[in-house]
């Protein structure tokens, strides 16, 4: 609803209009109602008013007077002049301050209420403008950070980020000078943040971005982007590598010192302009990778890694799906074969601490893996997060590998009973319903859309569970709800076989035989 003001020293003027416009259906709502304009102006000094209807001519503060003060406190506010036939000569000042409207007396209803459907569609435009402007002001954080993404990842082609000039200078960017990338990590996450409820946990991941975000605006750096939930990157400029590295390395410490998480950042190597710097997030992001050999809440430089370093650690990723995949799919010799591939890779590394620091990144791995499961490692494990310390008393890659299968073991079985179980509880709901629906048309794809799965995976988990074919245990229930009946000499063949879920006599007297070698009759004879 608009608001509106009427203001005419002429009281019945005033309240014809406040009577007889039909305000609710043009959408409007009458605000107040004054005589004179000084008390106009006190009203729309202390309220929302869209509309002012008023006289031209009013004692002491004429109507153009108040427009004059009125439009210097609301600039958007839409004025409609009301005056007599011999005042006419105030039209042109009245055009001047921009007036919807010039509505001669006596007022018309019919043009009033044109004028103020013109004025409303006026007001609805403006409205929409205002909206999709507000939206866009909204969004725009959000398209710069795609934007940014798709072009550091390659996503967005030649053309993408070069051609939208105005974002490079939103960014700070600039094509022709050197820079750096780097890769931002919030190490952890899953484990760390373990002992908190979620909405805690959501917080201090929250807080922590924010200070990432405000450190980087600290210093004038205008390109950050979000990657994941726990991954930012961003593209250095205007000072030497030396600087750079001091900012980032404040930024780790501060984290550290506010924060129960920490983070890791891989930086690239210098590059001559920006049109290489989706090499340059390349190599950050390869130098964040190598976290899981040289340890977190640090800087990982490009430069410094050691040759062959990131191909061993793609094998070791590879080498864990493979890992987690055999554990969850409780296949354990693929698991115990698996495992002995991670750790022939592991004892290629010749550090104690860098072997101590994968150890760690497997269990954080894990964790997040049993996270997508819906499943807390330390609760199906029974230990504390405290307890990790463990494998730093370990004193040979043996005791490591021996604590691990074990550990990898005992979740694999839990993940297998917890599976068998659910898949029990389907069982029992699925031949229930075949129970209770024997005298109607049972058909695998009906049972399994309605128990939310394809036909064939409800097939094979049946198969699984009874050690039948889900059509032959039908076929079961049915001859064993037929020989019940058959007992009772009050039921007639036909009336059997249409309980059951027969319509033809003939292939139900068949199928008994097939089960029984005998007829239904036969069958009633010798009970």
């Amino acid at each position: 609803m608009y608001n509106v003001l009427l203001a005419d020293d002429e009281v019945l003027d005033l309240r014809g209009m406040e009577r007889f416009i039909p305000w609710d259906g043009l959408g409007m709502n009458v605000a107040s109602v004054v005589s004179s304009g000084f008390a106009a102006l006190d009203y729309i000094r202390q309220h929302r008013v869209d509309i002012l209807i008023t006289d031209i001519r009013m004692p002491i503060m004429s109507g153009l007077e108040l427009s004059r003060e009125a439009l210097q406190l609301l600039p958007q506010l839409k004025i409609i002049f009301v005056s007599g036939y011999e005042d006419f000569h105030y039209a042109k000042q009245a055009m001047e301050l921009s007036a919807q409207s010039y509505v001669l007396k006596p007022v018309q209803d019919e043009e009033m209420i044109e004028v103020l459907q013109k004025v409303k569609r006026q007001l609805d435009h403006e409205a929409q403008q205002s909206r999709l402007e507000s939206d866009y002001y909204k969004t725009l954080p959000m398209l710069k950070n795609d934007r940014l993404v798709d072009w550091l990842e390659g996503h967005s082609g030649e053309e993408g980020i070069y051609r939208d000039g105005i974002l490079l200078e939103q960014c700070g960017l600039t094509l022709s000078a050197p820079h750096l990338a780097a890769v931002i990590e919030i190490d952890d996450v899953a484990w760390k943040l373990n002992a908190y409820s979620e909405t805690e946990a959501r917080q201090i991941v929250g807080r922590l971005q924010q200070m990432v975000a405000d450190h980087c605006e600290a210093y004038g750096i205008q390109s950050l982007c979000r990657l994941t939930s726990r991954q930012f990157a961003v593209i250095l400029q205007g000072e030497p590598m030396v600087a750079h590295e001091a900012i980032l390395g404040s930024l780790i410490q501060e984290i550290e010192l506010r924060f129960p998480v920490t983070i890791t950042i891989g930086l690239s190597e210098e590059g001559a302009s920006l049109e290489s710097a989706q090499i340059a997030h390349q190599q950050a992001k390869q130098a964040l990778d190598y976290k899981m050999l040289a340890g977190k809440s640090r800087l990982i430089r490009y430069a410094e890694l050691e040759s062959g370093g990131v191909e061993e650690v793609q094998s070791l990723e590879m080498r864990l799906d493979a890992l987690f995949a055999e554990m969850a799919n409780y296949r354990l010799v693929q698991l115990h074969d698996e495992l002995e591939n991670v750790f022939t890779l592991i004892r290629r590394m010749k550090s104690r601490s860098t072997v101590y620091n994968f150890a760690i990144q497997i269990i954080s791995r894990l964790d997040a893996y049993l996270a997508g499961l819906h499943e807390n490692l330390f609760q199906m494990l029974g230990m504390r997060m405290e307890n990790l310390d463990i494998l730093f008393k370990f004193e040979t890659m043996d005791d490591i590998q021996s604590w691990l299968r074990r550990r990898v073991f005992e979740i694999s079985e839990m993940l297998h009973l917890k599976k068998q179980k659910k898949n029990n509880k389907l069982l029992e709901s699925v031949c229930a319903y075949v129970e209770e629906h024997l005298d109607q048309n049972i058909a695998l794809r009906d049972v399994s859309n309605l128990f939310s799965f394809s036909p064939n995976h409800l097939g094979v988990l049946f198969k699984q569970g009874t050690g039948v074919n889900f059509s032959d245990y039908v076929v079961e229930r049915r001859m064993e709800k037929a020989c019940r009946l058959l007992r009772d000499p009050a039921y007639k063949i036909f009336e059997v076989a249409g309980q059951v879920g027969y319509k033809n006599l003939t292939y139900f007297n068949r199928q008994f035989k097939d089960k029984y070698g005998m007829t239904p009759g036969d069958y009633r004879k010798q009970c």
